[in-house]
């Protein structure tokens, strides 16, 4: 009988956990440097993604909405690591940190229609949670750029 460990670790959560490694090492690798305030820096890079992650998992989504989700939220530090090396660094992290109830939005929307319009599809699924999510912070963005200029 395989226990249920092994079970979280099929084939089909493996995409899923490739996001959120992605996501996580995103985060470990820019919380590097200054090595003092290491566990700050990772917090304030992570904790708003693992909040958003940790409440989707409480509404038990398909693996494939999940990892559209992670995904959108990764590639959304990635940028975001991409533009505060450049030149124009001003304030970019209140720009990370405001985006989030944008896609916290975003997830919920997805999982709200993700029963009605993907079953048995985890392509559409997925895109649906990226896609999703991708908008509301996409949204949420420019609602916080307006504000501030």
């Amino acid at each position: 009988m395989p226990s249920r460990t092994l079970r979280l670790l099929s084939p089909n959560h493996l995409p899923a956990a490739a996001a959120l490694f992605w996501g996580l090492s995103l985060a470990i690798v820019r919380a590097w440097q200054p090595m003092d305030y290491f566990w700050e820096n990772f917090a304030a890079y992570w904790l708003p993604q693992g909040l958003i992650l940790g409440l989707l998992l409480a509404t038990r989504p398909a693996p494939a909405l999940f990892t559209g989700v992670a995904l959108a939220l990764a590639a959304h530090l990635q940028l975001f690591c991409l533009w505060i090396n450049s030149s124009v660094d001003t304030m970019g992290w209140l720009f990370y940190l405001f985006d989030f109830p944008g896609a916290l939005i975003g997830a919920a929307i997805a999982v709200f229609l993700a029963p009605h319009k993907t079953a048995g599809k985890p392509l559409v699924c997925g895109l649906l949670g990226f896609g999703w999510v991708a908008f509301g912070l996409w949204l949420n963005f420019q609602l916080v750029r307006l504000s501030l200029g």
